[in-house]
């Protein structure tokens, strides 16, 4: 017999990520179609880090079978998959990790279906690329997802070297998960709190009106506002602007503690700091606002970008003001009076949000289309966190190879020797040997002891051909540091180490969840790592 309000199995199944991305998360993972091109260690450890969390679907496409070395670096492969598909074989493994997943496989190559069948490519909400696949094949990939604003996940991990670049076209993110989102409205206070304010803490320096115990359990929200109103009728009716005034304003509140111990007073104290500061709307908010999407609206606007321009209009109308988050952070108070204070933000933040609502409404209908089309719970979450959105506009694969890598970024880090610029040089370079039309069986550098040597040298000439190509000088010490990342690569021979690709899978799985749900701000746009010396660094290129 259930009992009622307990948790669902399925709640208690996925409780812990619950807390990190809510129902609504959860739901964009349930319904996602995930498409691995590959099932590589890497490969595979990612697709795991996603079956275990719930994704909806996933699908492999590869045409190899297993052998010997994928048994050496595939958990998911065991001895009596030799000779089978290696895509079927790593599907059927994988799905056994949770039931609720439906797994499929493709037994072909990616080339094939973006000749025969590019149109399929639309079933997929995240494409994962791994393994050795040629740049031409990349950027034909590329060319037919980044227009579908499908993310695309390039991810090569050789030997003690990983890199992961993902091409992102627009991405809005609403909940990006800021510390904090509480907003006091301490120098724009509304008349329901100035009310309160009068009542409970205009007595704060009466010992005879107020006892010990009450002026103790004053809101450290009322103390600020009280003070507020003392020094603002001593300096022209501006509030503390600088840190010296602020530092006043702190010896002026210590000075109305009736008792050393005062906790609600000190946490005023402590609140001066972060919560005096002047209304504003924050860089990445105000960038939204100034997008010409924003502006030019249609039919065919996205959600994001119809309550974007609600909350602009709203802003304008309230002096510059977002709507009020409604969040009251914990303090030291009578319940009552903290439960009483609680509910007039909330009922403000209720106020803020049924008016950005009609906004919408209004926008829907001059846009002929239904004004209930976008829910109330949407533009709440929104409300909530219009403070804190971001907009990522990533740039294509395409863009980066055959216009630039941003070559600023290249030259500046050249420089320096253990700058993981190196590693991505040399994966680039591993990239186009694989590329090269001579190398038709697509043998790894280094694969063979005797060509060691020779394909060294072949990864250090494409190295300088990229370079070349990007018109950045460069010396043999600048190149000191490639060199070194080369002879890692190439002494790898092509081959995964499994920790390494367990990493790889963890950080890839991660970013793609970002993405997929749509919370959190996922990396823009490559991400290199050196098993060696256990660094990460991030790059926009």
């Amino acid at each position: 017999m259930s009992v009622p309000g307990a948790p669902t199995a399925k709640e208690k199944k996925y409780d812990r990520q619950l807390r990190l991305w809510g129902a609504g998360g959860q739901e964009a993972l349930e319904t996602a179609h995930i498409l691995l091109i590959n099932a590589t260690a890497a490969g595979s450890e990612t697709l795991k880090n996603l079956v275990l969390p719930g994704i909806g679907r996933f699908t492999i496409i590869d045409n190899a079978v297993v052998t010997d070395e994928d048994l050496g670096t595939n958990f998911f492969l065991d001895d009596s998959s030799i000779g089978l598909s290696r895509a079927q074989k790593t599907c059927e493994l994988l799905c056994e990790l949770n039931p609720e997943v439906q797994g499929s496989f493709v037994n072909d190559t990616i080339e094939n279906i973006l000749k025969s069948n590019p149109e399929k490519l639309k079933e997929y909400t995240t494409v994962i690329a791994t393994g050795d696949i040629p740049t031409a094949t990349l950027l034909s990939l590329d060319a037919a997802l980044y227009p579908l604003s499908t993310p695309l996940f390039v991810v090569k991990c050789v030997g003690f070297t990983m890199s992961c670049r993902v091409a992102l076209s627009e991405h809005p993110i609403v909940e990006t998960h800021p510390a904090s989102t509480v907003d006091l409205r301490l120098f724009n206070p509304f008349p329901e709190l100035i009310a309160l304010v009068d009542e409970k803490a205009g007595l704060m320096d009466d010992k005879e009106k107020m006892t010990t115990h009450e002026h103790g359990h004053l809101p450290y929200v009322l103390i600020l506002l009280q003070a507020l109103k003392e020094w603002k009728s001593t300096h022209d009716n501006a509030p503390p602007s600088n840190y010296s005034q602020k530092n006043e304003f702190k010896s002026l509140l210590r000075s109305k503690m009736w008792n050393a111990d005062e906790e609600n007073f000190e946490e005023a104290i402590a609140a001066v700091l972060p919560h005096f500061n002047p209304p504003s709307i924050p860089g990445d908010t105000r960038a939204v606002f100034q997008d010409k999407k924003c502006d030019e609206l249609s039919k065919e606007s996205s959600h994001f970008w119809i309550i974007a321009q609600a909350i602009k209009q709203f802003s304008e109308k309230n002096d510059g003001l977002l709507p009020l988050p409604g969040a009251l952070p914990d303090m030291k108070a009578e319940s009552k009076d903290y439960i009483r204070l609680q509910n007039i933000y909330k009922a403000k933040a209720r106020a803020d949000l049924a008016a950005v609502v009609q906004i919408v409404s209004d926008l829907l209908t001059e846009l002929g289309v239904r004004a209930d089309k976008i829910p109330e719970s949407e533009v709440e979450t929104f409300c909530k966190h219009a403070g804190y959105i971001k907009l990522i506009r990533g740039r294509s694969l395409n863009d980066e190879y055959e216009k630039s890598p941003k070559a600023q970024i290249i030259s500046s880090d050249l420089s320096d020797p253990t700058s993981l610029i190196h590693y991505y040089l040399g994966l680039r370079a591993y990239e186009a040997y694989i590329s090269d039309e001579k190398n038709t069986r697509r043998i790894a550098p280094g694969a063979e002891d005797s060509t060691v040597d020779a394909d060294t040298e072949k990864l250090k000439k494409h190295v300088t051909e990229l370079l070349d190509k990007l018109s950045i000088t460069y010396s043999p010490e600048l190149l000191e540091g490639t060199e070194k990342a080369i002879g890692e690569i190439v002494r790898a021979g092509g081959g995964e180490l499994h920790n390494i690709s367990s990493l790889t899978g963890g950080i890839v799985a991660q970013e793609i969840i970002k993405v997929i749900t749509r919370q959190y701000i996922p990396m823009n746009n490559t991400v290199v790592f050196d098993g060696i010396s256990s660094r990460t660094q991030v790059y926009q290129f």
